[in-house]
């Protein structure tokens, strides 16, 4: 793409429209630097595309386990409500986000995730656990190199499961990973 060499045609163009003395004249010129303007949005979006694809391919490896987290996080809501209490959602976003969007080093799971019973923050813990070391994690971690890339294979809202229930019913939306 010769982004800026039309980008100086575009800006040469413009520059003799006050010189034109007629309609026609300034519409020709118009005409010229609309279809320059065509030419550069076709080969941008081609870029965007050829880029937002590859990028789905990247965020698209950790489907099955992300499938099988929240059906974990499913069964323990049947028994343990809580679970989509927005101060539980922060706790468990936080041990994923410290454990593979941005990981910390030497970070461990907590104990609590701010569930009413002992035995409700044993199953989330167990259920992060057993996604953290899920095969497909542990290859996510090496190919998807930044911590935008994880938030976004992390957020697949289309991975659902049986129950219509997707990734952010348990851990919401985020727009870019904590600081």
């Amino acid at each position: 793409m010769k982004f800026k060499a039309d980008c100086k045609k575009i800006q040469k163009l413009l520059g003799t429209l006050s010189g034109k003395r007629t309609y026609r004249e300034r519409l020709m010129v118009i005409s010229q630097v609309k279809i320059l303007v065509e030419i550069m949005q076709s080969e941008i979006r081609k870029r965007r595309d050829k880029e937002s694809n590859a990028t789905d391919k990247r965020t698209q490896i950790i489907k099955k386990a992300l499938r099988e987290l929240v059906r974990n996080l499913d069964r323990i809501f049947e028994k343990h409500g809580e679970i989509g209490d927005t101060a539980v959602r922060e706790e468990m976003f936080v041990a994923i986000h410290n454990s593979f969007i941005k990981p910390v080093k030497a970070y461990k799971l907590p104990t609590t995730f701010g569930m009413f019973s002992d035995e409700g923050n044993a199953l989330v813990r167990s259920a992060l656990q057993k996604f953290l070391v899920h095969p497909q994690i542990a290859m996510a971690r090496k190919r998807l190199r930044s911590p935008e890339d994880r938030l976004n294979a992390f957020q697949d809202y289309d991975v659902k499961t049986s129950e219509d229930t997707d990734i952010f019913e348990y851990f919401g939306c985020r727009n870019q990973p904590m600081a």
